[in-house]
Formats: C-alpha cells, structure tokens, sequence
C-alpha cells in the first residue's frame, strides 16, 4: 500500500517538473502577446442599417524581436476582420480592423476576433466587439467620406437617411467628435411613421492636416438608443506650401530696393491670383517665370522691397498673402525688414538671408533647375 503511495507522488512530481514550467512558459507568452493591444475590447453601440461601422485594434510591437501575425478570424460572419500588415517591426503598429456587416445582419450582435501569432513565440490573442444594428434606420450613403482634401478647402458632403416607425420620432441633437467637422439637419419628409431627413457635414477650410476618422452622433427623442452615429473619414493634406516660411529682407539703407525670390508648391497644379501685402512699400512679379499664367506644381514670386526714408533706425513686420486657386484661403508669408539711418555703423552684409529654418530661395530654384532659365 505504502509502496503505491510513493509510487503515485513521485508520478506526480514528474508530471509537475515537466508540465508546470511548459504552463508557465505559455502564461508568459500569452501576457507579452497581449501586452502588445490596449484595447481589446469595442461596442459600436448603435449603428443604422447600411452604414459604415469600423474600428481598429492597434497592435504596437516594443520589443527588439520582428513580430508576426499568422492569421486573425472572427467568430461570427456579422464581423469581417483583416490586418493591414502582418510582420510589425520594432516600434511599428499594424492594426486589426474589425467591419461591422451592417447590410446584412440587424439586431445585437457580437464576435470573438482571434489573432494567431506564430513569431517569436506562438500565443493567440482575442479582441472583441458588439453592437445593435438597427433596422429601423437607413443611411445612404453609408458614411461621410471626404476622400483626398487639400489644406485651405472647405468641402462639403449630404447624407439621407430614413426611419421608419413612430410618427412623432425626430432627431433632437448632433453632436460632432472632430471639432472641423460641423453638420446642418434638414427634414426632408414625414408621412405614416417615415421621416427622411437630409444631413449636410462640412469640414473647415482651416481643418488639421492628417487622417480624419470620427463620427457624427444623431440623438433622437427616445428614451433608449438614443444615439445613431455615422462615420466621417477623409485625410486632409497640406496645400500650397511656401519656402521660406518667414521672408527675412535684412538690414537695408533709406531709399534701398531689395528683390528677394519665394517658391510655393503643391501636390497638385495650380495658378496664382493675386498677391498682396499691406504695406506698399513691396511689389510682386509672379509672371516672370510663367509668363502664360498656366497651372504648375511649382511656382516662383519675385518680392521687391523698398526701404522707407528714414531719419531713425526702423523696423517693419508685414504680412505678405498669396491667393490661389487651389484653396480658398491665401498662404501666408510674414516678412522682417530694417531700415538703417546710418548704415555704416552696421557691418553686416547685405547678402539675402534666409529663416534659419528655411533653406535658401535662390538655392531651392537652383535644385529645381528653373531659376536659370528666368534670369537674365
């Protein structure tokens, strides 16, 4: 009996030295795996029926070792999901989408997504998300998508939307989660429990460079699901760009005319309208380099300057302004100039000077090859 006893412990002794280790190894694997997601978890809450409904898990690797994700799954077809990349170096994010199938699934529903990643080490990692399609609510277009905008547009967008149900039923609020996004409501229609409403979303001329993922929330007068959101996406890119960004004209003599040379570029071609400034003391020639006005990526504007008469050191800061018809509002140039009433007690040359963050107007053209050909 004795001799079993024993016999059973040291089984059990075996089977711990081998399997506890081999436990705790997979503990440790799935924690770094996991480690590497903040959120795990999404509720898209309520969403019509046909509209966009996405979100993205971000997966950040900080370790030294490249990380691979093998496949990612879903469990329910109510959800699609993919990854934008599956190898993540270090310090690079990949990200998970999850796309909530509102076009073909209504009601509350919820998926497990499972992402399987086979190096350094093998773990699995699960995320999850839910929410509650409504079917009583249809958007058309399913989103708000202001594709590709230049900084300086301001662009609009409509939106119409139906709901069928109570005859009294009505959107009460809108609330925007991007402060350059602004929407305008309109009731189109309302007969027999159908009401139809037209939503008009604007973004702002002045709107922030970069990517915009956000929503506009409709809150109706129901005292449950109160909240319908819509998706607004698009990626604002700078517009017209201006090299140097401050025009330093430097220290000239009462009477001196100075002439120095901007550049502006775009991603796309433009022309120049007009340029003013409101001190009269500059004048402008953007002709020269383009004397047929014809739109081009790139552009040069001659800047001429003359200093004041002046009994006294003076210094002037002005504004320069350039209207295009790439944006609707004008790139703007600040500008430094000092006039010296004795300038021999002031031995600095009078060569152009550049912002000490600008790279020279003369030495950009020269790059671009096109100053040459303009001047005499």
């Amino acid at each position: 009996m004795m001799s079993c006893i024993f016999a059973r412990r040291a089984y059990l002794a075996v089977i711990c030295t081998f399997i506890f280790p081999v436990c705790l190894t997979n503990l440790f694997a799935q924690k770094w795996a996991e480690d590497m997601i903040k959120i795990k978890d999404y509720d898209f809450g309520n969403v019509s029926r046909n509209a966009k409904a996405e979100y993205e898990f971000e997966v950040y690797n900080p370790y030294l070792e490249d990380i691979h994700i093998r496949s990612v799954s879903a469990s329910c077809s109510c959800t699609t999901v993919s990854v934008d990349k599956s190898t993540i170096k270090t310090y690079e994010t990949a990200k998970v989408k999850a796309h909530f199938n509102t076009d073909r699934f209504v009601g509350n529903r919820s998926a497990t997504l499972t992402a399987v990643i086979d190096k350094p080490f093998y773990a699995t990692v699960q995320l999850h998300v839910k929410g509650n399609i409504r079917s009583d609510i249809s958007f058309q277009p399913g989103e708000v998508n202001f594709g590709s905008v230049s900084r300086g547009q301001a662009v609009e967008k409509q939106v119409e939307f139906t709901y069928q149900g109570r005859s009294n039923w009505q959107v009460t609020e809108l609330k925007s989660t991007n402060q350059d996004v602004s929407a305008e409501l309109t009731e189109i229609s309302r007969n027999y429990g159908q009401v139809r409403y037209r939503l008009k979303v604007k973004l702002a001329s002045d709107a922030s460079v970069g990517y915009i993922n956000d929503r506009i929330i409709l809150v109706a007068n129901e005292s449950y699901n109160r909240e319908i959101p819509i998706m607004v996406q698009g990626i604002v890119k700078q517009g017209v760009t201006v090299n140097p960004s401050k025009l330093i004209v430097g220290n000239l003599e009462p009477g001196q005319v100075v002439t120095k040379k901007i550049v502006l570029r775009a991603d796309s071609p433009f022309a120049i309208k007009k340029v003013t400034c409101p001190n009269d003391q500059y004048s402008f020639d953007f002709q020269k380099t383009n004397p047929s006005m014809q739109s081009t990526n790139i552009h040069i504007v001659s800047v001429s300057y003359k200093a004041p008469e002046s009994i006294a050191d003076e210094q002037f800061t002005d504004r320069i302004s350039i209207f295009t018809d790439a944006q609707q509002t004008p790139v703007e140039l600040q500008t430094y100039a000092k006039v010296l009433a004795d300038i021999h007690q002031n031995n600095e040359p009078q060569s152009e000077i550049a912002a000490p963050s600008d790279k020279s107007q003369d030495a950009i053209a020269d790059d671009l090859g096109i100053l040459s050909r303009f001047d005499p």
